[in-house]
């Protein structure tokens, strides 16, 4: 059998077209795919509720949400990452080819953002060269018709030849439709018109990769920028690739970028699309709106803006989150009213050890329970608000392109903002979020700066709550540290990592008023996620420093740190508590150092110069194990050890350089 031959039977195989039970639990998967903030998510956990579990892709590190439902034959829901186009060099884009290209899927549930249909058809018509079985969900149709913008769902439906269902994902409407209509998922019925001399080329390489319609997909998307290095051709043959490589050199030598004009053929067929099925009405804007949407993007104006809204963030979570609520909850509902009426309960029991077990000095009520919900969660609702409130009114994307300019010194573009942004929410979500980008260079550089520079918002919390108690200069001295770190590492990878940086292109939401309704739901759920994967950290680690100190283990770890925490770093032995503490969780160990402090165990320099090693050296064991699922073992061994030499080092700097400027903290 020749060459030809063998990769169609490989091909064969990959399409699944062998009964096995793994397949019919494939085509019994639908999946959920669309661009960036859609509303994707919300749709997945309207269809299916919170309960989900995770999904492997095939010959990948990736992990998606899946849940079940039922319509026809439909009986799983896997929530793919956004992402722009299938022929993305991202990691998210390769999760969803190979479930598109494995066959392994029962039908896509296309979701559409009525206010840019444009963006999202484009994507259908990538889709409709595979001739994958489609439901359309058009979501936040009501934003639409608030901007003027009324999408004729009848009229999409009969052109694309598939269910349109009009959804507004976050208030649960037309979810009920759009469950019964993924069981008449179709084949689109509309294709791009490509010029002549792509079309040939389409066909012929085409016949190079293998039959039917799934050879004709990757070609497609192979013109239209995806590499032949990738693992979607990876079983072609020696001589099949050459001969395609020469096919696509000689096509740009003959016309213009085969890229562009595939790309164009998809935008043109999506605009075409859009005027068939939109009708505009004017609606009165607010002229300061539209003003303040153009002083966003510049530098001039954006750069102060910027400044302005991290500032006012500053203020109300560390003012009224750190201040007010921690006061009101640790403070007098803990300490004032609580800890003092469990004392008197548990005074009756005869075992010492039990008492203190449950509100000692090592107390899994007293300590576990009060640095949780007395100190990190209040302050956590105010930072997850907050940022609701940038992420619900369109700022974040358009923060994103003003950064994109300092971004390049450090490897990364306006893209790579993203995941930093969300580490300051969570650090493990963020490793996860790195997979949107477009290169390994990238992606390792994000990691190592989430690892090394970014405290999430947990820490972040108990930081405030930390630095408050401090001088005014103490919160600029650590804040200013951090950003030079960041930039530092930043340039130094970029330096040594080889790779290139990809053109960045982003489309801009436009600037709204937030809905409080979702701003407090997105809270809600966010507090509740944390509060149940946290709690047991903070028992556990708890628990551990009860257990060492019951064992008259901790006087021995502190002496076998003091050469190290006393001597180079030059704070008190009790810190090893909170180092151990923080090696668990670190806004656990923070909290620690909030309630050591109070002790007057350390002085102003000692606790600035904690809390920037605790923030450079050690993230949550959450975040240690999806980078090393993320980014493999070697090179995420490689950053941790990094970051915990750089980090030692760095602090001993820090400490010399308070001690011998005498700064009153």
């Amino acid at each position: 059998m020749d060459e030809r031959g063998r990769h169609r039977r490989r091909l064969r195989r990959r399409r699944g077209l062998k009964s096995t039970k793994l397949d019919e639990q494939a085509r019994a998967t639908a999946v959920l795919v669309g661009l960036l903030k859609t509303g994707k998510s919300t749709l997945f956990y309207g269809l299916t509720g919170r309960k989900k579990h995770m999904l492997r892709i095939p010959r990948s590190r990736i992990e998606l949400p899946a849940g079940s439902i039922e319509s026809g034959s439909i009986r799983h829901i896997v929530d793919a990452p956004g992402f722009y186009s299938l022929a993305e060099r991202s990691e998210d884009a390769l999760a969803v080819r190979e479930l598109v290209l494995l066959r392994r899927i029962g039908a896509v549930l296309l979701v559409i953002d009525s206010k840019n249909m444009r963006r999202g058809l484009m994507l259908a018509m990538q889709l409709a060269e595979f001739s994958v079985p489609v439901v359309v969900a058009l979501n936040m149709v009501d934003e639409a018709l608030q901007r003027g913008i009324r999408v004729d769902a009848t009229r999409l439906s009969r052109l694309l030849g598939v269910p349109v269902v009009p959804t507004v994902a976050a208030e649960g409407r037309g979810l009920g439709a759009l469950k019964r209509a993924i069981a008449q998922a179709a084949p689109l019925a509309v294709r791009s018109v490509y010029p002549k001399e792509i079309e040939t080329q389409i066909n012929a390489i085409a016949a190079e990769i293998g039959e039917g319609q799934l050879a004709r997909g990757l070609a497609a998307l192979l013109l239209g920028g995806l590499p032949l290095r990738d693992r979607a051709f990876e079983d072609l043959g020696g001589q099949a690739s050459e001969r395609i490589r020469s096919r696509l050199q000689g096509l740009a030598a003959l016309t213009r970028s085969g890229e562009l004009a595939v790309v164009d053929a998809w935008r043109e067929r999506a605009e075409s699309i859009v005027a068939e099925v939109t009708e505009l009405k004017p609606v009165e804007t607010n002229p300061w709106s539209r003003r303040l949407a153009v002083w966003t993007r510049r530098p001039a104006t954006g750069l102060p803006i910027a400044l302005g809204v991290l500032m006012l963030v500053y203020l109300f979570v560390g003012l009224f989150g750190a201040g007010v609520l921690v006061d009101l909850i640790e403070g007098r509902l803990f300490g004032g009213l609580f800890l003092p009426w469990l004392d008197g309960l548990v005074a009756g029991i005869p075992w010492l050890w039990l008492r203190e077990l449950i509100n000692g000095p090592f107390g899994i009520v007293s300590v576990g329970l009060v640095l949780s919900i007395g100190i990190v969660a209040p302050v956590l609702a105010t930072f997850f608000w907050a940022f609701a409130l940038l992420e619900d009114s369109g700022y974040l994307p358009r923060l994103s392109l003003l950064l994109d300019r300092s971004m390049r010194r450090i490897g990364l573009n306006g893209k790579g903002v993203l995941p930093l942004v969300m580490g300051f929410s969570c650090v493990t979500m963020a490793v996860l979020t790195t997979r949107m980008l477009d290169t390994p260079k990238q992606r390792i550089i994000s990691t190592l700066l989430l690892m090394l520079a970014i405290p999430c918002a947990p820490l972040l919390s108990v930081m405030l709550v930390v630095l408050a108690r401090l001088s005014a200069w103490a919160a600029p001295l650590l804040l200013a540290m951090l950003a030079l770190q960041f930039v530092l590492v930043g340039l130094l990878a970029n330096l040594l990592l080889p790779g290139k940086r990809p053109t960045f292109l982003l489309e801009l939401p436009p600037l709204r008023i937030p809905r409080m309704r979702n701003t407090f739901i997105k809270t809600g759920h966010h507090l509740w996620w944390f509060l149940k994967e946290a709690i047991p950290y903070f028992m556990l680690g708890t628990l551990v420093l009860y257990a060492m100190d019951q064992l008259d283990w901790l006087d021995g770890i502190r002496e076998a740190a003091r050469p190290v925490l006393v001597r180079f770093l030059d704070l008190p032995p009790e810190s090893a508590d909170v180092f151990l503490l923080t090696a668990i969780r670190r806004e656990a160990g923070a909290a620690l150092l909030a309630q050591q402090s109070e002790m007057h165990l350390y002085d102003g320099v000692q606790v600035l110069v904690t809390l920037l090693v605790m923030t450079l050296m050690i993230p949550c064991i959450n975040s240690v194990l999806v980078m090393y699922k993320e980014r493999g073992a070697l090179v995420a061994t490689s950053i941790l050890l990094f970051v915990i030499a750089y980090s030692l080092g760095v602090g001993a700097v820090f400490n010399a350089l308070l001690r011998t400027t005498g700064v009153a903290l």
